[in-house]
This record gives structure tokens, sequence and C-alpha cells, in this order.
């Protein structure tokens, strides 16, 4: 049987559209490319913080605690990442790289490191920091050292 959706990203927003769709019956496949939720996230500076209010940043169904704080750490956000996932019951197959997505006669074919998966609906939640972009500065031309783009 070919299931509904194929989610791409098991960041915030690929967590919120899974679990908005387990809300109204749909179980989504999930699909990471690293080892765990929130992989962007865990490849940031320690001491980074959100740039939204505690609770402006919470997930449907389950806020943040107080005890994140204010501006919540790299550290609890991951925590919480976790949390949500476990809490809305979702199953991510972390390790599954994403590397192009075809459209088929009933809907899409996402095609993996790890084969085929066919869907229905493909929601791709990647996040603005997947794919690498460098501007194009003014003198980057001639500009002797590496420039690369990073987490």
């Amino acid at each position: 049987m070919t299931p509904t959706v194929t989610i791409i990203g098991a960041g915030p927003a690929g967590l919120a559209a899974a679990a908005a769709l387990r809300r109204r019956r749909i179980d989504p496949v999930i699909l990471e490319q690293g080892d765990a939720v929130g992989t962007s996230w865990r490849h940031r500076h320690q001491d980074l913080r959100l740039n939204t209010i505690r609770w402006l940043s919470d997930l449907p169904g389950l806020p943040i605690p107080r005890r994140a704080g204010r501006w919540v750490a790299r550290d609890d956000y991951i925590d919480y990442l976790e949390r949500f996932t476990r809490h809305t019951r979702l199953h991510v197959r972390c390790g599954v790289q994403a590397r192009r997505i075809d459209p088929v006669a009933d809907g899409w074919q996402i095609t993996t490191n790890d084969g085929h998966y066919r869907s229905r609906h493909a929601v791709v939640a990647t996040g603005h920091d997947r794919v690498p972009t460098v501007p194009e500065w003014p003198g980057r031309a001639g500009f002797q050292r590496p420039i690369q783009h990073g987490p």
C-alpha cells in the first residue's frame, strides 16, 4: 500500500506537519538524513538560543517547558524536539537522505540512499539552511582564502 504522505526532514517544520497529519488520522512516513530529529540544531553553535520567545516557538500540542527560559538554548530545544516526537508518537526513519523527487501516476517517488519511497503527497521540510548559498559579494572572485557555507 502506498502511504498517503512522505515528509522529508525531521526538524521543527517536518515534525509539526507530521503531528498535524497524525491528528487527522494520517500516518506519514518521515525521512531524516541525520541520525536524530533536529539534525541542523545539533550542528549549530553550542551557545545558540532561539531568536523568538519560548511561547511563540513551541509546536502544536506541547508547550516548551518554562524551565527552558524565555530564550530557549540550543540543547533545550533539541531535547524539546525529541520529547515532541515521543509525545506525538512519530516514527522517524533516520539516516535516509532524499536525493530526488519525481512525479509518478499516483503521486510522488522519492529516491533516497535507502531506495525508493512512493506516496500520494510529499512535504519537503528541510529548512532554509539545507541548501548552502554563498552570496556574490563584490570582490569575492579575487578573494584568496576559501569561503564556505557552514553550520
